[in-house]
């Protein structure tokens, strides 16, 4: 009975005591809390801190001057607690589509919910609903097979579903981030060759159907979106979303990749000038043409030429027959824009094009025979400047039929007598009689979630009603919120000599202040105002829509990239990781606090917010301070410094250091800065 007690007495003893350390650490951290709320609050007035505070605030950010620098900058800050990082609603946003053979069933990809939904044309009713996890975002039919193939996109991989019960069969996984799909058959399944763009590896995956097997990897352009196949099964052409700029003052072009799918090699890289956002293509055989929508972008000229209408402009590039020219011409009309074309889909039987707008929510009705006529009138001077002279497009556009919010995709009926088009803020289907070229109805997959602020930022976000003119929208220059990697001439610093990096929005939560100059506070004034009076042209985003934009912009999540995904670090990025927090060199040199990456980029958001000078200006430069971006995703985000002259991580400290001003790293072997940057790859 004593021995009972006496254990007793020391079990009690041990909790009292451990509920005593555990008190005092709360305590010590509630104490701590409260400190760092009062110095925030003595901070943000404009009070003089303690001179303990300001020395301590001095020290860790490197910085005389700590107006800018918060306690919260270092303590309590975590991306758990970010809006990127909770939850949120999820819609039915169709994306992908496609059609039977027999046109009496439709198959739609819905990415949000993780779906594949099928509709019976003729009533234009939901029949199912299956569950695929991995945002599935384009769709393809093999009847033959009876399968559907579904691009996963968030998996990196493409699924085979069985028609008959919609239940998955099989996978495989193919380059990061796929979008693109298309089928081509030469006849029999032995050769049969899915054509798969995978946007964020920059790369195009050959798969064999049966079983569905990758059987080669492509080098393509710079994020490859949108496939199409040849008639014969013998050829395939990807569309490359975006353009890369040879140099900063240099217009930059983006690329139409053919395959030659008999030998499995690319055949030919054919080049689209001043050309981005392409993500469709689409063949005529009669005529031999490869086609793909695009937008001729003028990134160069003063952005005060919006006013103009003389910065972005959509049109359609035209591979001509031979394959030995490119040939742009516009769809707009010279006082009104759609922007943003994201979809391009041919009927060559009665050869007219459907050209869907994602960001003006229309779609453009084509007539190719017109279209074939007017090339054939036109003087090689007129075709070469024809995608600046906006009017010719009234020769072969026959008309403009509206549709719901950010139409995404669209596909045809085998008989040419129906489109659908995903309407994919809508949570819709629309489908038109294209004999009427008259909406017939529209096929409800959900309700539009206008109770959603992120939703309707997002409707905010792709829709360029709000530009002079409807010339572009948000996404024009950050589609999926990220970057087109081209830089501007924005009027800041005088007109005509001013050029400036794109820079993501992906993963801006919480990493104020914005500009590279740092000038505006928040994403409020960034996309209100200044927003209107630099790039709008018209009145700007205003009150709940305003709120609501800016809710969308802070639930983007960082790029993804497949550095980031790995589990471990490898022995190089291990190393690199070292020299990213070290505090002095090998030889036991002190690195001083302003020169050291965790100054400027300090974990978790890897920004300290404040202004920098790393003489990207010249030699020595230290006159011109640049806000310090956070490096979440930053190896998705090329080209780098304020005007996008380093066009990899590796030049950054090969080409464009200046005596240690960019990071204390003449000291670093070729070796190291390799393991350095492949570390940065893992942000």
């Amino acid at each position: 009975m004593k021995r009972r007690l006496i254990i007793a007495l020391a079990t009690a003893a041990i909790l009292v005591a451990g509920l005593g350390i555990a008190w005092s650490r709360a305590d010590k951290t509630i104490r701590q809390n409260a400190r760092i709320r009062v110095l925030d609050v003595v901070h943000g007035a404009g009070l003089r801190l303690p001179e303990r505070d300001r020395e301590h605030m001095q020290d860790r950010s490197g910085l005389e001057d700590i107006s800018n620098v918060s306690c919260r900058d270092c303590h309590g800050a975590t991306t758990n607690s970010l809006p990127w990082a909770q939850p949120r609603p999820r819609h039915a946003s169709p994306s992908g589509l496609a059609v039977s053979a027999r046109g009496d069933r439709l198959f739609a990809a819905a990415p949000d919910t993780d779906e594949v939904i099928e509709v019976e044309t003729s009533t234009l009713k939901v029949l199912r609903r299956a569950a695929l996890p991995g945002r599935p975002t384009s769709v393809v039919l093999h009847e033959p097979s009876g399968s559907l193939l579904v691009v996963c996109r968030d998996q990196d991989r493409v699924a085979r579903l069985d028609l008959g019960t919609l239940t998955e069969k099989e996978s495989v996984f193919v380059g990061l981030g796929p979008v693109g799909l298309a089928i081509a058959s030469q006849g029999a399944i032995e050769t049969t060759r899915v054509v798969v763009a995978n946007t964020l590896s920059d790369d195009i995956s050959l798969l064999a159907l049966q079983p569905l097997r990758e059987v080669r990897r492509l080098p393509a352009g710079r994020e490859p979106y949108g496939v199409a196949t040849s008639a014969d099964g013998t050829a395939a052409y990807v569309a490359n979303r975006l353009a890369v700029m040879p140099g900063i003052d240099r217009a930059p072009a983006s690329e139409l990749t053919a395959i030659d799918l008999v030998t499995g090699r690319i055949s030919a890289r054919h080049r689209l000038d001043s050309a981005h956002l392409s993500e469709a293509v689409a063949t005529l055989p009669t005529r031999g043409w490869i086609l793909t929508p695009m937008v001729r972008v003028r990134n160069l000229v003063p952005i005060t030429q919006v006013a103009r209408g003389w910065v972005m402009s959509a049109g359609l590039a035209l591979v001509t027959p031979d394959h030995s020219s490119v040939i742009q011409v516009p769809t707009d009309e010279a006082n009104r824009y759609f922007a943003d074309p994201s979809d391009l889909v041919i009927d060559p039987v009665r050869e007219r094009a459907y050209l869907v707008s994602g960001g003006g929510d229309a779609v453009s009705v084509i007539d190719l025979q017109r279209l074939h006529l007017w090339l054939q009138s036109a003087s090689e001077s007129t075709l070469r400047t024809a995608i600046h002279q906006l009017e010719v497009s009234g020769d072969y556009v026959l008309a403009r039929i509206p549709t719901g919010r950010n139409p995404r995709r669209a596909t045809l009926s085998p008989d040419g007598t129906r489109l659908f088009v995903s309407e994919y803020l809508d949570n819709a289907i629309l489908a038109i009689d294209t004999t009427t070229l008259k909406p017939q109805g529209r096929i409800v997959l959900g309700a539009a979630g206008l109770d959603d602020p992120i939703r309707r930022g997002e409707r905010m976000f792709t829709w360029a009603g709000k530009t002079f003119q409807g010339q572009f929208s948000c996404r024009s220059c950050h589609p999926d919120g990220h970057v087109d990697g081209l830089n501007y001439d924005f009027d800041g610093d005088g007109v005509g000599d001013n050029l400036l990096d794109n820079r993501s929005l992906q993963g801006v939560a919480s990493t104020w202040p914005f500009k590279w100059n740092g000038k505006n506070p928040s994403l409020e004034i960034q996309c209100g105002p200044r927003f209107a009076k630099v790039l709008m042209r018209t009145d700007p985003f205003e009150g709940q829509a305003l709120k609501d934009l800016t809710v969308y912009i802070q639930s983007l999540p960082p790029a993804r990239t497949r550095h980031a995904q790995e589990r471990a670090l490898s022995p190089a990025q291990e190393r690199g990781r070292a020299l990213f927090y070290a505090t002095e060199t090998p030889s036991r040199i002190p690195i001083p606090t302003e020169r050291r990456c965790t100054t400027c980029h300090r974990p978790p958001l890897f920004t300290n917010r404040a202004k920098t000078a790393v003489g990207t200006r010249g030699l020595n430069d230290t006159t011109d301070h640049f806000d310090t971006p956070h490096l979440l995703g930053i190896a998705a985000s090329a080209p780098y410094l304020h005007d996008g002259r380093a066009k990899s991580l590796e030049e950054l400290w090969t080409l464009y250091q200046t005596n240690d001003l960019h990071g204390v790293s003449s000291y670093m072997s070729k070796q190291q800065l390799n393991d350095l940057v492949e570390f940065l790859k893992t942000l």
